[in-house]
């Protein structure tokens, strides 16, 4: 049952809500191109003025058949639809007052006769050359938000002159797998772990929500190439039941032309880093996030947004990773004896060490010298400020765990220096 407003009762009429999966009524059949697509949706012929065009009939839009012609609209713009057409009927705009007009860029719609999936032949809106010197009315003015009247002031009444915009504006299509393709000239191979395992990942939990379209390149011959998305793709080809996936599709000119583009977007591309993904993962409600960030307030810290040691101040924790690392092998225990260790140790100093300190001390815990006195650890540790710790490490060439090696040893030493307390 439609919940928008009666239709106006315009003359012959009939309408019709698309939710995906019910039956489509006999008329609204009879003009639509092609079947229904997987995701609900399907191609209808329909009008924009007295030009045939195609549309496509989203999930939750409905369907108007009006004097033998069917029209699209979201639930909330059909009425207006109707009465726009029945005034135009009526003869109701003949009485306006005419008013020259300049030049109008004109709807993206692929000609009904179009068959050819040709991209160029829908790319027929105005050219950004013109598109700078269109008119504007001032009567259409709109004050969107306190912000962008702000912006308009300080302008000083001056419209900022643009470059003009390159290329053209892409077509939004949905493509089966198989009509896609990789160039090795300039796209990073796969053939590695690290890529192996991202496709096998974005297979294993395929999430349609998740699946940004494609930026694909359109050649003279027709065929498409994937310049961002190879990875999506893999894995869509490695599952085998993805129908489809969101493409934009686009004319780049040449081979030479597409590794540019890659080239740009890739190095445009701000990569999220690891803590900003710690917070997203728990807001998303990530049970190991929520731990990982339980254990390190329960301590007395806080959970660092900042990545760059030179950023850090003191009372937090950046070193998510490691304690990742550590609950995953060793369980949480181990975890909170070091965090609550380092907090008595150092409450307010910036953890120069601390990544390599906390796996250090975890060390230490899982695998002690004989006779391991932790109160006299504690002492050894008091007697250096985290940045004297960290300056151990200057000369430690490797990666994490070697450091955490490195900071145990040295950690083992300041333990034999201080000696066994006196009675």
């Amino acid at each position: 049952m439609m919940t928008s407003a009666p239709l106006p009762p315009s003359l012959s009429v009939q309408s019709w809500i698309n939710k995906g999966t019910n039956p489509i009524p006999d008329w609204a059949q009879t003009r639509m191109i092609g079947r229904r697509e997987a995701n609900g949706t399907f191609m209808i012929h329909t009008r924009a003025g007295l030009d045939k065009v195609q549309a496509r009939v989203l999930v939750g839009h409905i369907v108007i058949e009006r004097k033998g012609i069917l029209y699209t609209r979201p639930g909330g713009e059909a009425r207006g639809l109707l009465e726009e057409l029945d005034e135009k009927d009526s003869g109701a705009y003949a009485a306006l007052p005419s008013t020259p007009r300049g030049p109008t860029a004109t709807a993206d719609h692929a000609p009904r006769e179009d068959v050819t999936d040709d991209i160029t032949r829908r790319l027929g809106g105005i050219v950004p050359q013109s598109a700078a010197k269109l008119p504007i009315d001032p009567a259409r003015k709109t004050t969107a938000s306190s912000r962008t009247a702000g912006q308009a002031t300080a302008a000083s009444g001056a419209l900022k002159k643009w470059p003009i915009a390159k290329g053209n504006p892409p077509s939004i299509e949905n493509r089966h797998p198989s009509e896609l393709n990789l160039d090795d000239s300039y796209q990073r191979s796969t053939d590695n772990g690290a890529s192996q395992a991202l496709i096998k990942k974005i297979a294993n939990g395929w999430d349609w929500r998740m699946c940004l379209p494609l930026v694909v390149s359109k050649r003279d011959d027709g065929s498409l190439w994937v310049l961002d998305g190879q990875h999506r793709l893999a894995a869509a080809i490695l599952r085998g039941d993805i129908p489809f996936l969101p493409c934009v599709i686009g004319v780049y000119g040449s081979v030479a032309d597409e590794a540019a583009m890659f080239v740009a977007m890739n190095r445009a591309r701000k990569p999220m880093n690891r803590l900003d993904d710690f917070h997203a993962a728990i807001a998303s409600g990530d049970s190991e996030a929520i731990e990982i960030a339980k254990l390190i307030t329960d301590a007395g810290f806080t959970v660092s947004r900042r990545t760059g040691s030179q950023s850090w101040v003191a009372g937090e924790v950046a070193f998510t990773s490691a304690i990742s690392k550590v609950l995953r092998k060793h369980g949480a225990t181990v975890c909170q004896l070091a965090l609550r260790t380092m907090q008595e140790a150092w409450p307010d100093e910036v953890l120069n060490a601390g990544s390599s300190m906390f796996t250090a001390l975890t060390k230490l815990a899982v695998n002690p010298p004989d006779d391991f006195d932790h109160d006299r650890m504690f002492r050894a540790l008091l007697k250096r400020d985290q940045k004297e710790w960290a300056s151990f490490l200057n000369e430690v060439k490797g990666g994490g765990e070697e450091r955490a090696l490195a900071l145990r040893r040295v950690l083992l030493m300041a333990y034999e220096e201080e000696g066994e307390a006196q009675p």
